[in-house]
């Protein structure tokens, strides 16, 4: 969902809690229903806005690592936190090494490296930036 998505959700919802306040209240005042889109619709722009900042912190972190060839997995985790998948896969530009995919995600934000059987990283296979 991009943001806006977000703002339009959370201000139908914060206007359906001001048309049940209103409708308790009795009183035929509109302005809860206001306030709920207006307060709903600044939420969900808040909300999308910590959602993106996780994947630029991840994205960061990889960018502050530099050059990852050669690296360990260890050395790369402790930089920018635990992978969130693996995959074996084999290399066939090393006689078929056994080799892995690691991949680190954020809602935002993918990147996905090649590790050799040493252990060793190769270099990045897939990365993506929504």
């Amino acid at each position: 969902m991009n943001k806006h998505s977000y703002a339009a959700a959370f201000a139908l919802i914060g206007a359906g809690i001001g048309g049940y306040i209103a409708a308790e209240s009795k009183s035929g005042n509109f302005l809860p229903v206001i306030y709920g889109l207006c307060i709903g619709c600044f939420l969900g722009y808040f909300f999308a806005g910590l959602i993106s900042e996780k994947s630029n912190i991840l994205q960061r972190n990889f960018q502050k690592l530099g050059d990852i060839r050669g690296k360990q997995l260890e050395e790369i985790i402790s930089a920018v936190g635990d992978y969130t998948s693996s995959q074996p896969c084999n290399i066939t530009d090393r006689n078929n090494e056994q080799g892995m995919f690691y991949t680190w995600m954020e809602d935002r934000y993918s990147v996905t490296l090649l590790f050799g059987a040493d252990g060793k990283c190769i270099g990045v296979h897939k990365e993506t930036r929504i």
